[in-house]
């Protein structure tokens, strides 16, 4: 696949821990498996794998899985996450599949991935490109003045930028407005998810408590569902306790 302009040179961190439930039989090595599946893709792509304790990097993927073995053979998902600065950016995942052991990691590694790289959502908030790139020649108008196209992952691009940098200065209620106008100019599952966190921030239980659950329906296999549905119960019980 080719990898997206704007995220070519990417510097990519992936975190130690794979989050893996496994029913049945499996290799007790399928996490490194995986995490060496992984580094390979994304040496293969072009994209720089830094160290563990390198602090240097633009996103950090994580790895979750949920595999059910049986004799030489996995059948199960991968998703593959990425995160920067504790913000969710966005998600690959794979279908259900069943593969022999031995290539299980391998094949759903890159599936993975190439549906994360593919994303607009990570594209607008990790944008590599040289910022000195000419900028694209304008078309001669005859006649009569177009107006501009809209280009709404340009715009998700710009929202989700911002309000990464607001959340990052405690500005909560600023990011909201950011994340919300990304979330609107493109429905992707991981701007929701950051619309529940500043609501959190704010103190805003029930809206939190909606986007939180807004988040798991359009994304219901979302690599962090378990702290979703954490966050979750904490405020249904605080909200029960506030009425």
């Amino acid at each position: 696949m080719d990898v997206p302009a704007a995220l070519r040179g990417l510097r990519v961190r992936i975190a130690d821990e794979v989050a893996i439930v496994v029913e049945g039989s499996a290799d007790t090595a399928l996490a490194d498996s995986l995490k060496a599946a992984l580094q390979s893709e994304l040496t293969e792509l072009g994209l720089v794998v830094v160290r563990p304790n390198d602090r240097n990097f633009d996103v950090v993927l994580h790895i979750d899985t949920r595999v059910t073995g049986a004799m030489q053979y996995l059948r199960g998902r991968v998703t593959i996450s990425a995160e920067k600065s504790g913000v969710a950016l966005a998600s690959g995942s794979t279908g259900r599949e069943l593969h022999a052991s031995d290539d299980f990691a391998t094949l759903m590694t890159q599936k993975a991935i190439q549906q994360l790289l593919q994303s607009p959502a990570l594209a607008s908030a990790v944008d590599l490109r040289p910022k000195h790139e000419a900028a694209p020649a304008r078309a001669t108008v005859v006649a009569k003045v177009t107006r501009p196209v809209r280009d709404p992952a340009a715009e998700a691009k710009a929202h989700s930028s911002r309000g990464t940098t607001l959340y990052n200065l405690g500005r909560f209620a600023e990011a909201l407005a950011e994340y919300e106008a990304a979330y609107m100019a493109i429905q992707d599952p991981p701007f929701l998810f950051n619309v529940a966190q500043c609501h959190r921030k704010l103190g805003h239980s029930q809206e939190a408590l909606d986007s939180y659950r807004g988040y798991l329906r359009v994304a219901p296999n979302a690599p962090n569902r378990g702290e979703v549905e954490r966050r979750i119960d904490e405020l249904e019980r605080h909200v029960h306790a506030a009425r």
